[in-house]
């Protein structure tokens, strides 16, 4: 097999693909660019019933408004498929968008901006390009070229994570450093069957409620899950959230702490990592 012609023909068809997902966008007619932008709010909660799959997060119903007639539509939401609500409350704000006259396809999404050029595919055509270019010229000039062109694209990037992973530690810390505390009792306990063709296992995932000092009923998913929590059912807990921003939470503001550090310390070896190896590649050519 011609291994240079099928990656000849691997980086064209990547480029058409890219090239085509950059022409509708910037024509404006990907479907992320088509469809209906707007802020919702969360009217009601269910508390899942203890042992219910927690594949579809919290159930909850979110009611919108349609721009076009001013008609407000209220939908449940149960994330299958898509955003998992871990933490809601009745009137949070929450994203919502969907194709132009089906608002029943609803789905959330952290914010209306998120994705709204609809260029992630051509993106990823991209990526898929230089792969392809980055193992013909290892092919063809040996594996330091791989080195060179693979780790330093990807330091570059994770340069920016660590910076994005620098700033929400920053911002968790500096919201919990005021963290008041009440008290919550876990209500449920989500359980989800998993198999990978060998075998098959079990998930558990507590869900929690705790009411703020203003007075909101909060039902949330604790993350990381506490521990033992097959047997959480019933647990009263301490809470420790963010005053005006319930959604930042934790159990333990101590392994909170430890989970920020070791975030950023992950990053920092993976940098390192692809730091080394560009260097290793350029020394090598």
């Amino acid at each position: 097999m011609d291994w240079h012609r099928v990656l000849l023909l691997w980086c064209a068809a990547c480029a058409g693909w890219a090239l085509v997902g950059y022409g509708r966008s910037l024509a404006g007619v990907t479907r992320a660019q088509r469809a209906v932008r707007v802020w919702g709010r969360i009217a009601s909660v269910r508390t899942p019933a203890h042992g219910d799959p927690g594949t579809a997060g919290i159930p909850v119903v979110i009611a919108f408004p349609d721009p076009a007639t001013g008609r407000e539509h209220t939908l449940p939401y149960t994330a299958e498929g898509g955003l998992q609500l871990n933490t809601v409350w009745v009137g949070r704000e929450v994203a919502v968008l969907h194709p132009p006259g089906q608002p029943q396809r609803f789905q959330v999404t952290y914010d209306l901006a998120d994705g709204r050029h609809g260029r992630a595919w051509p993106h990823f055509a991209v990526f898929l390009l230089y792969a392809g270019l980055v193992t013909e010229l290892a092919l063809r000039h040996g594996y330091p070229w791989a080195l060179l062109c693979a780790g330093g694209p990807l330091t570059v990037l994770m340069v920016f994570v660590l910076r994005n992973e620098v700033s929400l530690a920053r911002r968790e810390a500096a919201r919990l450093a005021g963290a008041v505390s009440v008290p919550g009792r876990v209500v449920a306990v989500q359980e989800t069957t998993h198999e990978d063709g060998e075998s098959e296992w079990t998930s558990h995932n507590p869900v929690l409620t705790f009411t703020t000092r203003e007075g909101t009923l909060v039902t949330a998913r604790p993350q990381p899950a506490l521990a033992d929590p097959a047997r959480a059912y019933g647990r009263v807990v301490t809470v420790h959230y963010a005053p005006g921003h319930p959604e930042v939470f934790t159990l333990d503001l101590a392994a909170s702490r430890r989970s920020r550090v070791r975030s950023v310390v992950f990053v920092i070896v993976s940098l390192s990592l692809c730091a080394a190896t560009t260097v290793a590649g350029a020394v090598m050519v």
